[in-house]
């Protein structure tokens, strides 16, 4: 039995695929909290007139109390970034509430305490982020550099030749005229899924730019036919057309230095 033949075997039997969440960010859909106060309104863009006072309920109260409104604005920063509102709404927000309350502009302490707040809770979020495109699930292309400079470093270190025991097979999807830049995206998952199928083990699969996809993977003596099972894995993945999926596949050597892989992953990521 052929690779591409025993593959494709083992694949008909895997579970079904997990769908896809393409809705938007967790955050937007499922704030981690809500206030029991109705809305002054509906929000606008960027919290001009109409923006949704709840959001801001802790710093309205310490304005009607007269209280410090530092500890409530840095509060609502913090809320307002885990819901996904930009600074710029957060702010636009708490100047549309003190004109409807103080009859003024937001006085200089509160726009720093909820500043502050919003720029840790967003950057708290961003240090959580995964390594990998959320869609497609390759690898972003700094961790695909910073993966290639680990293997210099160990090569040196070993004393072995990086463009000798390693390469890079690229993909990319061959997209018809008029395809949409979702279609070009799903066929990036498509992609991601044959080379997951074929390049099982430690090797690293990121994304190249916005329309390519590459792995890098060890310079095996198998290294042909397994490209040649992820091409015919891409041309007969969508069963549910006749029309072939096709897609530019090659191995791409590396070079023999960690500064000229960064180059060439660049010339990569570009159309």
């Amino acid at each position: 039995m052929s690779l591409f033949a025993d593959i494709r075997r083992r694949f008909d039997l895997r579970p079904g695929k997990s769908s896809l969440n393409l809705a938007g960010s967790p955050a937007r859909i499922a704030p981690e909290a809500s206030y029991q106060e109705q809305p002054c309104g509906r929000r606008e863009p960027h919290g001009t007139a109409g923006t949704d006072h709840s959001a801001y309920l802790a710093i309205a109260e310490a304005l009607r109390d007269g209280a410090d409104v530092v500890p409530a604005s840095d509060e609502v920063g913090r809320r307002l970034a885990a819901d996904g509102v930009s600074l710029m709404e957060a702010l636009d927000g708490l100047s549309a509430l003190y004109r409807s309350i103080a009859g003024g502009e937001p006085a200089f302490a509160a726009v720093r305490a909820l500043s502050s707040s919003w720029a840790e809770a967003s950057l708290v979020y961003l240090h959580s982020l995964s390594c990998e495109d959320p869609l497609t699930g390759l690898s972003s292309l700094a961790h695909l550099r910073s993966r290639l400079g680990e293997l210099y470093r160990e090569a040196e270190f070993r004393g072995t030749s990086v463009p000798q025991t390693h390469a890079l097979v690229v993909v990319e999807p061959l997209n018809p005229a008029g395809t949409s830049p979702f279609e070009r995206e799903l066929r990036l998952v498509d992609v991601a899924e044959c080379l997951r199928i074929v390049f099982y083990g430690g090797d690293v699969l990121g994304r190249v730019g916005s329309h390519r996809a590459a792995a890098l993977v060890g310079r095996e003596p198998n290294l042909p036919e397994q490209v040649a099972t992820v091409r015919a894995l891409i041309t007969q993945w969508r069963i549910d057309t006749d029309v072939p999926q096709l897609a530019r596949i090659w191995i791409e050597g590396l070079p023999g230095s960690d500064a000229m892989a960064g180059r060439l992953l660049d010339e990569l990521t570009r159309p």
